[in-house]
């Protein structure tokens, strides 16, 4: 039957196959690529960004230290008394030529503080004020002094002098009382409070404490070294 097979012209035959062939000439692998890496930042630059996360996290954790000391130890208000006071000397005048009425005074105040915390406490720039029917009419600089915990501290305030009174009440006011027997006076300590708690100090500014006394008529033409002490032991107002 090869015999009447009929036989093709060259062009059209059929390369003959190869065995490994099964596809496609598979291209050449690429080289890798990688980007650009991003431009370096200036060293002082990097170094300041370093410098604020420390100072933000150190604040963070003295922050922390502080509120977990305070919440440990608790600090309380001082308790404050005045025991004892005397008044040699408390004379309200009729007006004047300058206007208001002229008050001549002698009165001595003693103070005690009670610290009840597990610190102590120190009391800067302090000073004493003594007011009558809400006008101020005496003046002490008083000196710093400390308060150890668990402890008391005494000062002593001193008023003498004269001073006019511009409130037109402070004339009835006074008459009512001195037919009553007793005036009642207000005395004020200002002060710069700090406190150190571990190794911390807290510092607070302007802290006042006030008390009111009940302060018998002092007897006519008394004399300020002869008058008496008189028992009080009035607890004072605290601003802590």
């Amino acid at each position: 039957m090869a015999a009447y097979e009929k036989q093709q012209p060259p062009s059209q035959q059929q390369p003959p196959l190869n065995a490994a062939y099964y596809g496609p000439p598979i291209p050449p692998p690429q080289p890798a690529y990688y980007p650009p890496p991003p431009p370096r930042r200036g060293g002082a630059r990097c170094l300041l960004c370093s410098l604020f996360r420390v100072l933000v996290l150190v604040a963070i954790a003295l922050g922390v230290a502080v509120l977990v000391l305070w919440l440990v130890f608790r600090p309380e208000a001082p308790k404050v008394y005045a025991d004892s006071a005397a008044l040699s000397r408390f004379d309200l005048g009729a007006g004047n030529s300058s206007g208001g009425d002229l008050l001549q005074y002698n009165l001595t105040v003693d103070i005690r503080v009670r610290n009840p915390n597990r610190f102590s406490i120190r009391y800067d720039n302090a000073e004493a004020q003594a007011l009558y029917d809400g006008d101020r009419f005496g003046y002490d600089p008083l000196q710093n002094f400390y308060v150890d915990s668990k402890s008391d501290a005494r000062i002593t305030a001193e008023f003498t002098g004269s001073a006019v009174l511009d409130d037109d009440d402070a004339q009835r006011t006074y008459r009512t009382e001195n037919g009553e027997g007793f005036y009642y006076v207000n005395v004020r300590v200002y002060s710069d409070l700090s406190f150190k708690v571990g190794v911390f100090r807290l510092h607070y500014y302007k802290r006042k404490i006030s008390c009111v006394l009940r302060l018998p008529v002092p007897a006519a033409g008394g004399n300020a070294n002869a008058t008496p002490m008189t028992t009080l032991g009035t607890r004072c107002d605290v601003d802590f």
